[in-house]
């Protein structure tokens, strides 16, 4: 399982999401555009030394990640998701798409999405960091993998 961040806004939380892809094994993916420098300090600060360690592919747009992975697996996360991250078999798929901080995935993207997963929150809440996010379904997908 590979992790995707599809046009991620903010370098702080790549980065965070770059480090812990080199603690836990688990490749990062990210969509351009980006809404930040690729160089800027915030990702190499929140990613330190980590970044040696990650393996990190990019991709110009969506669809150049989909053409490359026509046949594969991939889950969609989002507040609109209609089923919890922890009832589903993550060891199951091939990639998890996370959107951008602001607005999370396009409705294009996640229109009849079979598998359209969510992390489950107070109803008064609009969503969890990403950089969280990402930690929080990357170590489900460690905890079922090691069961």
């Amino acid at each position: 399982m590979e992790i995707v961040l599809y046009q991620p806004e903010i370098a702080g939380n790549v980065g965070a999401c770059i480090r812990l892809s080199a603690n836990t094994g688990i490749p990062l993916n990210i969509i351009k555009p980006f809404g930040f420098s690729f160089q800027e300090n915030k990702i190499r600060r929140a990613g330190l030394d980590y970044h040696d360690l990650a393996t990190v592919s990019t991709y110009e747009n969506w669809d150049e990640f989909i053409q490359k992975n026509q046949n594969k697996s991939i889950a969609y996360l989002s507040a609109k998701g209609n089923k919890n991250y922890w009832d589903c078999n993550l060891l199951s798929f091939d990639y998890l798409v996370f959107g951008p901080e602001s607005v999370g995935l396009p409705q294009d993207i996640i229109l009849d999405q079979k598998y359209l997963l969510t992390i489950p929150m107070d109803d008064n809440s609009r969503s969890i960091n990403l950089a969280n996010s990402v930690a929080i379904v990357g170590y489900e997908y460690l905890r079922q993998k090691n069961v």
